[in-house]
């Protein structure tokens, strides 16, 4: 489209390191099921950074109080690996939109554990990060609109998009 520019999201993927066993149980946990070193997913939605290179509007959720939550992080840690995927400026903003609607949306265990063998359907009132993600990007017409959210994984986006994406990693 000539008059939409294009801008991008970044799959930002954490990874446990050699000591895993000073990692969360529930990312020792995740890997194991998965059979992956991938453990946790991020999202952030277009291409803004701060004055000291942060990401802006970085989509995430952790088994916390907090809930998901659109922040700035940086990207200078070693256990992160990134995916960026071109998109328009229309997808971003309905990506944007959808994510700011889930902010404050609590961490679901129950549909973590379901994602492998028997996924819930994404029901938008809480989410584990594979599926917080894969609603994103599924808004943003870049997973099938047949999809389904509740059935992603860390590993499994990491496939879908690996050969579609420019990679980076620290």
């Amino acid at each position: 489209m000539a008059d939409d520019p294009g801008s991008s999201v970044t799959l930002i993927f954490y990874k446990i390191g050699e000591a895993w066993y000073r990692e969360p149980l529930l990312n020792v946990i995740a890997a194991a099921a998965q059979m992956s070193q991938l453990t946790h997913v991020e999202i952030a939605i277009g291409e803004c950074q701060r004055h000291d290179g942060a990401m802006q509007n970085v989509a995430r959720i952790f088994n916390d109080r907090v809930g998901a939550e659109l922040i700035a992080r940086t990207g200078r840690s070693p256990h992160y690996s990134y995916l960026s995927l071109g998109c328009s400026k229309q997808a971003e903003r309905a990506m944007l939109a959808y994510a700011r609607k889930a902010v404050g949306k609590p961490f679901s265990a129950t549909a973590m554990a379901r994602s492998l063998l028997w996924p819930r359907q994404t029901d938008h009132e809480s989410y584990f990060c594979a599926e917080l993600v894969a609603a994103i990007l599924r808004e943003g017409g870049l997973l099938d609109r047949n999809s389904n959210p509740g059935a992603a994984t860390p590993q499994s986006l990491y496939e879908l998009y690996k050969g579609r994406a420019a990679s980076t990693a620290n």
